[in-house]
């Protein structure tokens, strides 16, 4: 039987495009779900469970989300991420996406 996964946030289905930093360089990525605590994210390169990231995004025009999120799985479909560092005024605006 298969059992239903319980979240602590819903997540909300987004594409948007953004970019990493794993410490060498910036390289694109695409948001394909996000909540206020994490983030899936699609992207070409070979990351690892617990890398640290740096990670922007325009939520809104001229409106730029930066963040540290951490990774915490991987599978065919994405990328699993949680944010670990988040200014007062980034977590606003993704409040403000959210809703």
């Amino acid at each position: 039987m298969k059992t239903q996964e319980l979240r602590a946030e819903a997540r909300v289905e987004v594409r948007q495009r953004g970019t990493l930093n794993a410490g060498e360089e910036w390289f694109p990525c695409l948001v394909q779900d996000m909540s206020s605590i994490g983030f899936l994210l699609m992207c070409s390169r070979d990351l690892a469970i617990g890398q640290t990231l740096e990670f922007k995004c325009h939520l809104f025009p001229d409106k730029l989300l930066t963040c540290k999120l951490e990774v915490v799985h991987l599978t065919d479909g994405g990328v699993g991420t949680k944010i670990i560092d988040i200014e007062p005024r980034g977590a606003n605006l993704c409040q403000l996406f959210l809703q």
